[in-house]
């Protein structure tokens, strides 16, 4: 399906565009005319006027603006909402919500101390949230917000970023190095790189008073450094950091085709004076759905590796799912889930498969099957159902671009194992310093204003800018 859509202004359109693709998925959406389903918006100061043109049809809304914008921004969503769900005759689990961090909505109304059915009605009448999701949402914020209660304003969190794994998954953007014989051949001086941006990041923490809480050696798959060059990062990072003040040091061991007994054990060694969160991600428990999207490893490597890590005394291991990978349908989804749950993670974070633009699952599409949105949802329904029968919480959330069914990413956790640099870098309160390619550090000034410092992603570039020198 070719869907346009013409404006004489550029206001809202990010919304516009959203919207429109979370109704009609996987559709063409193009600025123009013509096309099997066409909209225009046309501004004239605080008027709008909204029409949607089909071969056989107009439906047309007009309607008036108010002086403030983000108000404006909602009354322009209702009335674009209520003119596609008259169209297609469907609703939107999230409504008209196309925000990445959805409980940021709800911070103000628990702070104005509302009952949780005034909140539930603010959600479901000024967002067309459903009764499912507006539950979900209160949940999980009231989560956010008991563990950014227990934080310093100097609180800050320290990013390490590897954009490099074995090989690169079908739904990964092309950002996130395949570890071929040249990039094995950077891998030390990446190592330098990130020392030497350390240091000078270190210097600014220092000039901003903060401490750092939380440290996330992410990427990527982290370990693929081999085990001599993560150990000169550990050491550069105790002997500049205070250690006393650190309260979790996350670990994306993610692949167990990166995970051996010197790593683990290196680990545990930290893990005995810091909490140590140990990340193992399976996405998948189906054997024949990992190769599809480009991972050397089975099921049963990801219970060896769990296993292995309950050896050397891990107890914080998150686990990672997706939901909407192609080829699989419910029963294939129910039976990772389960797998999972075996396995007695403290945290499983489960995540509805996104297109990125640049992963090689979006030339593919028509290659695959995939999940309707309506199993995709009820399956969102029924994995927060068991998850939390078996004692596991909401604690925080986000959604993404081009997500199936524009739906949502939850972390759940047993409660006490709430990932904090999780909901820190969600929530967007304390400052992140962020080192490595691809990496985004964000600073948070008064009036909850943000800048972003990007490092370029390209691995050789980096290190070219880091180092000076010619790679």
């Amino acid at each position: 399906m070719k869907i346009t859509y013409f404006s004489n202004s550029q206001r809202f359109l990010y919304d516009f565009q959203h919207i429109i693709r979370a109704f009609y998925p996987g559709a063409q959406v193009k600025f123009g005319h013509g096309g099997d389903i066409h909209f225009e918006a046309y501004f004239e100061e605080m008027k709008v006027f909204l029409k949607l043109q089909t071969q056989d049809k107009t439906i047309q809304k007009d309607f008036v603006l108010v002086s403030d914008e983000h108000e404006s921004k909602r009354i322009f969503g209702k009335n674009l909402y209520d003119l596609l769900k008259q169209e297609t005759k469907k609703e939107l689990p999230w409504g008209i919500l196309t925000g990445i961090r959805p409980t940021k909505i709800v911070y103000p109304l628990l702070d104005q101390s509302l009952k949780e059915e005034e909140i539930y009605k603010f959600m479901q009448e000024e967002y067309y949230i459903s009764d499912k999701k507006s539950k979900l949402l209160l949940k999980v914020a009231k989560n956010e917000m008991s563990i950014l209660s227990k934080l310093e304003p100097s609180s800050a969190c320290l990013y390490i970023g590897i954009p490099i794994c074995p090989t690169r998954c079908l739904y990964c953007s092309f950002s996130c190095h395949e570890m071929t014989r040249q990039v094995k051949s950077l891998l030390g001086m990446y190592t330098d790189s990130l020392i030497c941006e350390l240091e000078k990041t270190y210097q600014k923490i220092d000039e901003n008073k903060n401490r750092i809480v939380a440290v996330y050696f992410g990427g990527g798959s982290p370990a693929v450094l081999g085990i001599e060059n993560i150990k000169k990062i550990f050491t550069n990072l105790f002997e500049n950091l205070e250690k006393d003040y650190i309260r979790e040091i996350t670990f994306e061991a993610g692949r167990p085709d990166t995970i051996d007994e010197k790593l683990l054990q290196y680990l545990a060694e930290i893990n005995q004076d810091l909490n140590v969160r140990l990340c193992i991600n399976p996405q998948t428990s189906n054997d024949n759905t990992l190769k599809i999207i480009g991972r050397n490893h089975t099921f049963e490597d990801i219970k060896r590796a769990f296993a292995q890590a309950y050896e050397y005394g891990f107890k914080n291991i998150n686990s990672d799912v997706i939901l909407g990978l192609p080829g699989e349908g419910e029963n294939d989804y129910k039976k990772t889930i389960e797998d999972v749950l075996k396995l007695f993670p403290a945290s499983i974070t489960v995540h509805t498969l996104s297109v990125k633009r640049a992963s090689l699952l979006r030339f593919k599409w028509n290659e695959y099957e995939f999940m309707d949105e309506e199993t995709v949802n009820s399956l969102l329904d029924w994995t927060q159902d068991i998850l939390e029968e078996h004692g596991y919480i909401p604690y925080y959330m986000y959604r993404q671009k081009n997500m199936i069914g524009n739906f949502e990413n939850v972390g759940y956790c047993k409660r006490g194992f709430e990932g904090l640099y999780n909901v820190m870098i969600i929530q967007e309160k304390h400052n992140i310093y962020a080192c490595g390619a691809k990496a985004v550090s964000k600073f948070v000034y008064e009036g909850d204003r943000i800048e972003r410092v990007f490092n370029p992603a390209d691995i050789k570039l980096y290190i070219s800018r880091i180092l000076n020198i010619d790679v």
